[in-house]
């Protein structure tokens, strides 16, 4: 069931994007609901302000979460500063919650340099590098991907931090398990 809400969330996306009326956006938020209840899932879909926001809840009452494109993901969300002076660009953020964990991906951009962001972003994941597993990687033109996993907490957070054509992009991933 995970991959078609997955496969639905990307159609609603496009949907959502798509319609510059709220007419054509009700009846895609309907068309999708209707789809995803026809194996005894409730589900509520929102495709307004940029984006797609899905809530279903399974036959057991089990609820899931999809926010796509104007999701707000905090910096508590993903377990890491952002580098100073950035904050989440527009429509640039994804929320997902399941009773098996949550994610969120949000992406950021600052004027500075590859390097200077990068070295950021390792100081603050090896400060809680203690019992995890760290990862540096770095490839060519000022591209980073740093990671720090969580075997016992089940959690990860990414930093992928890339040359743009003015400054630097930065993608923060993060996903946890669902707690015991």
């Amino acid at each position: 069931m995970r991959k078609n809400l997955l496969t639905i969330l990307g159609v609603a996306v496009l949907a959502g994007f798509a319609g510059c009326d709220k007419a054509p956006e009700k009846v895609a938020e309907r068309a999708l609901e209707s789809a995803m209840e026809k194996d005894g899932t409730k589900a509520k879909v929102d495709l307004s302000r940029g984006g797609a926001r899905i809530t279903t809840t399974d036959a057991s009452g089990k609820t899931s979460q999809f926010e796509m494109g104007p999701a707000n993901v905090t910096e508590s969300d993903v377990g890491i500063p952002f580098y100073p002076g950035t904050k989440p660009l527009e429509g640039q953020a994804t929320k997902i919650s399941t009773p098996d964990g949550s994610s969120m991906t949000v992406v950021l951009h600052s004027d500075d340099a590859p390097a200077k962001v990068a070295a950021f972003y390792r100081e603050r994941l090896k400060a809680q590098a203690e019992g995890k597993q760290f990862m540096d990687m770095s490839g060519g033109d000022g591209e980073t991907t740093l990671m720090l996993a969580d075997e016992k907490a089940k959690s990860t957070i990414q930093v992928h931090v890339n040359k743009a054509d003015r400054g630097t992009d930065i993608q923060i991933m993060a996903s946890r398990g669902a707690g015991k």
